[in-house]
């Protein structure tokens, strides 16, 4: 069965065991830091260090400007609507992912759809992608719509799992003819 195969790759890939998935380290300055937001009040989406941190990576990056947001759900969020992802729309996501990929999208009013992901990479898999691309979606008037559902097919995101690259060359060598 895939889910059985699926949960072996992921017991290779991480070994047997309980660990956290993310364990907060304080090397520097963090803690003095974090009692300095505290004293300021400024603890959510202002102050002084969001302000420096947003100047600090658009001047890293060479944009005119960076804006912090609260999580990674938001930033998929103001990503997918930047990329021009409307209500109705329908936005592929890889179906081993976290919670907040499929919610960034719904957030917008659009649908996710859930599409493959391989053992090797745990990612997307370009060629089950391949395969329902060339299966079911048809030339509409802007990009490409799902003949299944009508929608507009507007997105994919990619998603790294654990950290662990999904195949991007070959999505990008799948979708370079045209789907």
């Amino acid at each position: 069965m895939i889910a059985d195969s699926l949960i072996h790759a992921l017991r290779n890939a991480l070994g047997e065991g309980n660990f956290p998935l993310h364990e907060p380290r304080f090397a520097g300055n963090e803690q003095r830091y974090v009692q300095e937001c505290i004293a300021s009040t400024y603890v959510s989406s202002e102050g002084s260090y969001v302000d420096r941190f947003e100047e600090e990576l658009a001047a890293y990056t060479g944009a005119r400007r960076a804006v912090a947001v609260v999580n990674g759900t938001a930033a998929l969020q103001v990503a997918l609507q930047l990329a021009g992802v409307r209500a109705n729309d329908e936005v592929i996501v890889p179906a081993l992912t976290f919670v907040a990929t499929a919610n960034a999208v719904q957030y917008l009013g659009a649908v996710p759809h859930f599409a493959d992901s391989e053992k090797a990479t745990l990612g997307l898999d370009p060629r089950a992608l391949r395969g329902w691309l060339k299966s079911v979606a048809e030339p509409a008037s802007v990009g490409y719509r799902n003949r299944q559902t009508g929608r507009r097919l507007s997105a994919l995101v990619p998603m790294h799992t654990f950290g662990h690259p999904c195949d991007m060359d070959g999505l990008l060598n799948h979708s370079s003819d045209g789907l």
